[in-house]
């Protein structure tokens, strides 16, 4: 008698879930956040790039995410340098997706009096 064994392995690419717009405006000074959040088989890592450039877990500015899985930028005080093209790129071993945000940052109008 002969027993057979099947073995199933799902992969799913990354999905994109809950995503900010890909437009943003902000005002200096303000706080803002920019959201995504992606989902797969197996679970995707989120990279967050900013103008092509790879951000820094470790700088400051802005803060990459309150949460542990990093699918949030959080800016407690936005300034005009904060302005650009932000990416955030989700990869596992099936496939890879990513998503823009072009965040503007709008300066304090002063009143005339």
């Amino acid at each position: 008698m002969c027993v057979c064994v099947c073995v199933c392995v799902c992969s799913a690419s990354a999905t994109l879930l809950d995503v900010s717009p890909s437009f943003v405006v902000g005002r200096e000074g303000g706080a803002l956040e920019l959201r995504c959040d992606a989902s797969g088989v197996p679970s995707p890592t989120v990279s967050w790039l900013k103008d092509g450039h790879l951000l820094d877990a470790a700088a400051s500015r802005p803060l990459l995410a309150a949460t542990h899985d990093a699918r949030r930028l959080v800016f407690r005080h936005l300034v005009r340098a904060d302005a650009g093209l932000y990416t955030c790129l989700f990869k596992n071993s099936v496939a890879q997706t990513s998503h823009d945000i072009r965040l503007v940052v709008e300066g304090l109008r002063l009143q005339s009096m």
